[in-house]
């Protein structure tokens, strides 16, 4: 009995002491969390700072190069425009660009609202105009408005170490100057063969300079270069006819009369022969013309200027088309498997203008062009024929030309870092 006493005020002398400790703790915490208000931290301790959202701005003006595929419908949809309302962008810059033309690989810049970054308007760049469709009030407003320009002439010097397309990008050509370079002097110069390392080369080019920042490769000026052991020389001019093209220092015009082929990236098959055994019917026929293999549908080119005598079909030639030259020459173009699209008997066609197909219509065993070329109503070899010049100047022509020529012969020969800026347009 006695023992059970003590048990039980040992018991609540226990619960009394963990009663007031907790009494305590609760107290203390409770004291606590109302002077935090008050509480000064340390500067040891680690304070996480507020986080402040900045906000990321729009950009207004988005550049878009149109991808494989790409129409200026789907451009507009990755953009929000519902299909009705880019319809009818579409539809207001009609007149001044075909949107069916637009093809991958061209830019496009889209106008943002910052706001909303709904679609205000859309830019692109139609030969040197800009065609803009903006948002308004009521629908989309098209309007076009001419870049500025400035024409820079330039002359860029150098010598041949490879070929003279590595040499003329590594002097500052562009691919493009190059290319004309090879068209001028394809009657005079082989381009595979007749460069020897430390040919010089000079050209004056020149470059159009955009103010919206677009820089485009003009035309070749004038052009020396040293080949063969030989130096050529050529000089574009502007005749009172408005028309340009380019002569050589006498006043020369470099284009010939006739092209060198009918068509590009072809091989002759059956050359100009009085002996050939015909490949159908096995016997000797003379064979007086040229056969040019190529694959079907390769388009072939009037040779030179001329009008059209006979277009249609005419027995073993299949498909055909005379074309009467001056000077009494006339070329005959044969096996095609279609005509240019509105060809006919007396119409003008100009030197290097399609005018066929390569086929196989007719007596023929595979397509090729079978192409005569005739002097005075007498078959003649091509490949063998002296190609005249086309024209020369004279007169007064002759006269401004020599003044020009004098101009660019003292540039081209000058320092090469001459550069010299027309303002055809209004200032930048």
């Amino acid at each position: 009995m006695y023992r059970s006493t003590i048990n039980a005020r040992s018991l609540e002398k226990s619960i009394g002491m963990a009663a007031r400790r907790c009494a305590v703790v609760v107290i203390a915490t409770t004291m606590l969390l109302l002077s935090a208000p008050f509480v000064t931290l340390t500067p040891h301790e680690d304070i996480v700072p507020p986080v402040r959202i900045v906000p990321v701005p729009v950009e207004p003006r988005v550049p878009v190069k149109l991808r494989h595929g790409d129409t200026l419908i789907t451009v507009l949809k990755r953009f929000g425009v519902g299909r009705p309302s880019a319809h009818a962008l579409i539809e207001k810059m009609r007149p001044f660009v075909n949107p069916r033309k637009i093809q991958s690989g061209e830019d496009v810049h889209v106008l943002l609202n910052p706001a909303d970054r709904t679609v205000e308007a859309l830019e692109m760049v139609v030969d040197d105009n800009l065609v803009r469709v903006k948002a308004t009030n009521d629908g989309w407003l098209a309007e076009r408005k001419q870049i500025p320009f400035v024409r820079e002439t330039r002359m860029v010097r150098g010598t041949i170490s490879g070929s003279l397309y590595e040499s003329g990008v590594d002097a500052g050509l562009s691919p493009q100057h190059i290319f004309e370079l090879a068209k001028m002097f394809e009657s005079d110069i082989d381009f595979f063969s007749d460069f020897k390392p430390q040919d010089g080369f000079s050209v004056l080019v020149e470059e159009l300079r955009y103010a919206d920042g677009r820089r485009i490769a003009g035309r070749v000026l004038a052009a020396e270069l040293e080949a063969d052991s030989d130096v050529f020389d050529a000089f574009y001019f502007l005749g009172r006819d408005g028309r340009g093209d380019y002569y050589s220092a006498q006043g020369e015009a470099l284009r010939r009369a006739f092209l060198r082929a009918p068509l590009s990236y072809a091989r002759i098959s059956s050359p100009f022969n009085r002996q050939r055994v015909h490949p159908i019917f096995r016997t000797v026929r003379p064979h007086l013309a040229i056969d040019y293999a190529a694959p079907a549908g390769s388009p072939v080119v009037a040779i030179g200027s001329g009008r059209i005598e006979f277009a249609g079909w005419r027995n073993g030639y299949g498909n055909v088309v005379d074309i009467r030259h001056s000077g009494n020459y006339l070329s005959r173009y044969a096996h095609f498997s279609r005509l240019a699209a509105k060809l006919r008997k007396g119409q003008t066609v100009n030197v290097g203008e399609v005018i066929g197909y390569v086929g196989q219509t007719g007596h023929a065993t595979g397509p090729h062009l079978h192409f005569e070329f005739l002097r005075g109503g007498t078959k003649i070899n091509f490949l063998d024929m002296r190609i005249p010049k086309s024209q020369s100047l004279a007169g007064e022509e002759l006269q401004r030309f020599a003044r020009l020529r004098d101009e660019r012969q003292a540039m081209l020969r000058g320092s090469a870092d001459q550069r010299v800026v027309e303002r055809p347009r209004d200032k930048l």
